[in-house]
């Protein structure tokens, strides 16, 4: 690791399965319209000179135009959640504000957060949102893929 390198994770998108909850049935949004503002996201240190009992956070942001199609869900309840694959060595964290269709919100690597829950009321969700990247920079030991997705789950 080198100690004032600039990091750089690499903004993706990719298709991973999680277990459906209880009572509802879970599918992967299409999300091939989204665009990510930039391929490669480069993390900085929080602290200008971490130290033993300093922050040791890299930090990073990227802007996101999301397209979500959810054409097979009109006029439908459900709930939509944005999942963050786990990125290896480290705990990535993202936070996101949005412009209002969705819910601002935090995912760990590894999990999902609620960022829409109602009736689904057009074809293609659209929203802008800015997501902030956070990690332990000790325990980052070389560039990384963001891996992102949505997933809906709905009443049978």
């Amino acid at each position: 690791m080198k100690a004032r390198a600039s990091l750089a994770m690499l903004a993706g998108l990719l298709a991973l399965a999680t277990p459906p909850t209880a009572g509802a049935a879970t599918f992967r949004v299409d999300d091939t319209g989204t665009y990510v503002s930039q391929p490669v996201t480069p993390m900085r240190w929080r602290q200008l000179a971490p130290g033993r009992a300093g922050d040791h956070t890299i930090e990073g942001r990227v802007a996101v135009a999301l397209r979500l199609n959810l054409s097979p869900w009109l006029n439908r309840p459900a709930r939509i959640y944005m999942s963050l694959a786990p990125t290896e060595g480290e705990q990535l964290i993202a936070t996101w504000r949005t412009q209002g269709r969705l819910l601002p919100g935090t995912v760990r690597g590894g999990n999902r957060t609620l960022v829409f829950e109602g009736v689904v009321r057009d074809a293609f969700l659209q929203e802008s949102i800015v997501l902030d990247l956070t990690a332990d920079g000790r325990r980052v030991e070389r560039a990384q893929s963001l891996q992102f997705f949505f997933e809906i789950e709905v009443s049978p």
